[in-house]
């Protein structure tokens, strides 16, 4: 599954930097041009600047998508020399940056540069998701202005970035085009509101205040010569500190504000996703395809069967269930009932972002800050996860990343 490893990076990696906001422009070179000579931003103003139709749409919201990610990995070139897990652009591996300033707002400062793009994606592709379109599009073309000079540096490239993380894409058998259409652009958009709303999430706990907190207090550390070798029980220092800034971070109510929007995000992120499969079911021709259905190939070796796809359907809707408050997610300290019971107490996920409880972890554990958000009523299973992971062959969590 090392493709479907590279075809799932290709997309969380690839960005450029600056804001939405760009100046109208008249240029009418091929956009695969642009990238690769001059890069996202320079894509982005031209397409700005054309007649808004659900090909150039398309492209637009793509490229704007690519450019929020950009601006993750340049803000952490420039602050960071570690990794974060689980957010785009701050756990592949990067060059080390010798005028790199540590800053205790660098994932703050990325966050919310992000969504700047993002909203704009998501505009953008309001019209493609609208029309019928079909574009193609070089990958070699991508590359991403990490170190904020403009110029295209070897190790700036899609490719050299893939394999820096060790995925093998089959590049003696793929001739660097990809098609997208009509489907593709359904499937960009719920990935716009999914990257979004994981975004609102770890905004909502305020990290800069927690990072600030463990940062301080290591700097006065190193300074009475208490930092030493690593620990033991914990490995690295920074995986102490990174421990740390977590729990603290959790500690207190987050935003509800931002956990509302989020929760937004992603009930919009099913929406799409909903729509992506019956005009992605629909299609008769195989070209490039990029989320290719069970009788096309992919141009990344990404095979998608009609009992995976069937499989999706079943997660979705139960996602869905939760997110709308229908369905419960079990609580650990409920006693257990009949195996297949299919009722009980749980928690209510909408209820729950609507009005985000203190993520104290030892409340959350003990319970006391789930009460208010503890129902009777219809529960969730792992049931359709299990079958989908039992589908994709035990990597249903990268399917369920590029499916989203």
């Amino acid at each position: 599954m090392k493709v479907i490893r590279a075809a799932c990076f290709a997309l969380a990696v690839s960005a450029c930097q600056g804001s939405t906001t760009t100046p109208v422009s008249q240029d009418q070179r091929a956009v695969d041009l642009i990238l690769a000579s001059e890069g996202l931003a320079a894509a982005d103003a031209a397409l700005a600047g054309r007649t808004p139709t659900a090909e150039a749409s398309f492209q637009l919201g793509g490229i704007r998508f690519l450019r929020a990610i950009e601006t993750i990995l340049q803000t952490r070139y420039a602050s960071y020399d570690g990794s974060v897990p689980f957010i785009p652009g701050m756990a592949s591996p990067l060059p080390a940056n010798p005028n790199a300033k540590f800053s205790p707002d660098f994932i703050e400062t990325a966050l919310k540069g992000a969504l700047v793009h993002l909203d704009g994606a998501s505009t953008a592709l309001a019209a493609a998701t609208t029309g019928e379109f079909a574009t193609a599009l070089q990958l070699d073309a991508l590359w991403f202005d990490i170190d904020g000079d403009r110029k295209r540096a070897q190790w700036e490239s899609l490719r050299v970035i893939l394999e820096s993380i060790g995925a093998q894409a089959n590049w003696a058998g793929f001739d660097g085009t990809i098609r997208f259409d009509t489907a593709d652009a359904e499937w960009l958009a719920a990935y716009v509101h999914l990257v979004s709303g994981t975004s609102q999430m770890v905004l909502s706990v305020d990290p800069t205040s927690a990072i600030r907190t463990v940062y301080e207090g290591r700097q006065k550390m190193a300074e009475a010569g208490a930092i030493g070798a690593p620990d033991p029980l914990f490995g690295t220092d920074d995986l102490i500190d990174q421990i740390a800034a977590v729990l603290v971070a959790l500690d207190g109510k987050p935003d509800a504000a931002r956990t509302r929007k989020a929760l937004d995000h992603f009930r919009s992120m099913i929406a799409h996703n909903r729509k992506l499969w019956p005009e992605m079911m629909a299609e008769t021709d195989n070209d490039h395809e990029w989320l290719p259905s069970p009788s096309q190939t992919s141009s990344f070796g990404i095979e998608i069967t009609a009992e995976v796809a069937a499989g999706w359907q079943e997660v979705l809707a139960e996602l869905d269930e939760m997110l709308e408050g229908r369905a419960l997610i079990p609580f650990w300290r409920t006693p257990p009932g009949p195996e297949d019971a299919t009722t009980g107490v749980g928690i209510n996920l909408r209820k729950l972002l609507s009005d985000p409880p203190d993520l104290n972890i030892a409340l959350l554990i003990q319970g006391a800050s789930i009460v208010p958000y503890l129902e009777k009523g219809k529960l969730v299973t792992l049931g359709a996860w299990n079958r989908f992971g039992m589908l994709t062959r035990g990597d249903g969590l990268l399917m369920a990343a590029i499916l989203n």
